[in-house]
């Protein structure tokens, strides 16, 4: 049984290091959403609910670039006050 080393483990009070930087998987998840009801769109849907996918991917993408740009403050922060 591999219990792994532990260095590896976070100390007590310490964040978890993220996989992937705040926000991301929002803006590929409204990316996504967008082009399903791009190709629907393409391919003569007349649906309104395309409308409506299409406008809240945009409020969803936008959201999602909020949080990636107040992660990306809160680091610059952390790193004036460290040095």
């Amino acid at each position: 049984m591999d219990i792994g080393s532990v260095s590896s483990m976070p100390l007590p009070g310490q964040p978890q290091p993220a996989a992937v930087p705040p926000g991301l998987e929002g803006l590929q998840a409204a990316q996504a959403r967008l082009d399903g009801a791009a190709e629907r769109i393409a391919a003569g849907s007349v649906d309104p609910a395309v409308v409506l996918d299409i406008s809240s991917a945009r409020i969803d993408f936008a959201a999602s670039a909020k949080v990636m740009e107040a992660s990306q403050e809160n680091t610059r922060r952390l790193l004036d006050m460290l040095a």
